[in-house]
């Protein structure tokens, strides 16, 4: 059985992305089904490129998440503006996801239509196809003040391509692309786009892995604490030989443990210090809007491991208050592993704990009956070398951010000479 099918590949990202800005994600879905029925027209691509460039028009403004207090995403668009959230989004889609190079499209779309010819791009017709139709949306919901009445007819082939506008002219008499818009069914059609292909396990867990980077958006604390926790599930669970389907759940469980934190106020989810009962209380809920994203969406097992990390053996966890006999094995080993992963890690008021405190904390937890006393004493007698592993591991995560960050003052620096 998979992890999640297909079809809930793009309602999980729906999801998880709508809590943070649910207005981003609208204009993203709108510009997916417009760049789609554009290029389903030309009946000249694969598959594969058809799924990739409508992930990409669904997540060409995911640069826009960062933003604090975005009510419109037209608010925000604006020439000052376009190039942080593009080159962003743009490093983003091609590290942190499966699309890979072509995520250049995202790159370029705000770059108006007379100046593509200072880039050079293998993917220019589709950048060209996204950058009308995400203006077509804005246009449509008339929010950017810079757009006149007669946008479509005065900037033709100075702010955007003709050519675009032809084939979605094209594609408009056909399909009825405004009216499928207007009435909502696209939303139905794009979903029925989706689920029909079949998606790769290496694509599924591509994009599964991109919305824990998502959390970079409010904590890259948050991130890094994720993915060692991931390691040192992942580890554990192979020492203590659970099976290849159990392995599978663990890795998926412990990988989206914490996406509810996506919603929890930046100034609790980086509280320099310790938190008020209230503030407790907002942190906790991040196991709850867990399960409110995931539920129906990834099969069973893997839910219950993401959602039962701060579960006790004794009962004294939350959400549910659970006991030992209510926990599996691999819900026990991912709620030693996030501990471990807290006490370890580095915060912005804290440095990592030494080994001895590390080991005093877990032992005390498991001898108290809160966490499984078996998966501790495995952790002990294997202490060095998972921590050894990790290290070895680690900037396969923390490597992934130090090249998006110089990367992103190159290209920022590049672009300065490209849009003046």
């Amino acid at each position: 059985m998979s992890v999640i099918s297909s079809q809930n590949v793009n309602a999980i990202i729906r999801k998880t992305l709508g809590v943070i800005n649910a207005n981003i994600m609208v204009h993203g879905e709108i510009v997916g089904y417009m760049l789609y029925k554009m290029l389903e027209y030309e009946q000249k691509y694969s598959e594969q490129e058809l799924l990739d460039y409508t992930m990409l028009g669904i997540l060409h403004d995911i640069g826009l998440y960062r933003e604090e207090g975005l009510n419109n995403v037209a608010d925000f668009e604006t020439e000052d503006t376009f190039w942080t959230h593009s080159i962003y989004g743009f490093l983003f889609l091609k590290y942190l996801s499966p699309i890979g190079d072509r995520a250049e499209i995202v790159l370029y779309h705000h770059l108006d239509y007379n100046r593509f010819g200072l880039v050079k791009s293998k993917y220019e017709h589709v950048t060209e196809c996204l950058a009308l139709a995400d203006k077509m949306d804005n246009f449509m919901r008339r929010k950017v003040a810079s757009m006149e009445p007669d946008y479509f007819t005065k900037y033709r082939d100075t702010k955007f391509s003709g050519q675009a506008m032809d084939l979605f002219m094209k594609a408009e008499k056909r399909y009825g692309i405004m009216a499928n818009l207007a009435d909502g069914s696209f939303k139905d059609e794009l979903n029925d786009i989706l689920s029909r292909q079949t998606f790769s396990e290496k694509y599924k867990k591509g994009f599964l892995e991109m919305l824990v980077y998502t959390i970079d958006f409010r904590s890259e604390h948050t991130v890094v604490h994720t993915m060692s926790t991931v390691n040192f599930a992942e580890q554990l669970g192979r020492l203590m030989r659970i099976g290849a389907r159990e392995l599978r759940d663990l890795y998926y469980g412990a990988l989206l443990h914490d996406l509810g934190k996506i919603a929890i106020p930046l100034n609790i989810l980086e509280s320099p210090g310790r938190l008020s009962d209230e503030e407790m209380r907002v942190m906790k809920a991040h196991v709850q809007i867990t399960e409110m994203i995931l539920s129906g969406l990834v099969n069973e097992d893997v839910l219950q491991i993401a959602i039962r990390h701060h579960e006790k053996l004794d009962g004294t966890g939350y959400h549910r208050g659970l006991t030992e006999k209510d926990l599996t094995l691999p819900q026990q080993i991912v709620a030693v592993a996030d501990i471990l992963s807290a006490l370890y890690g580095k915060r912005s008021y804290k440095g990592s704990f030494d080994s001895d405190l590390i080991k005093k904390i877990l032992n005390e937890d498991a001898d108290n009956h809160k966490i499984s006393k078996s998966t501790v004493d495995c952790l002990m007698r294997n202490y060095d070398s998972v921590i050894k592993k990790y290290e070895e591991q680690k900037g396969e995560t923390v490597g992934l951010y130090l090249n998006i960050k110089q990367q992103y003052e190159e290209i920022s620096k590049k672009f300065e000479g490209i849009v003046q």
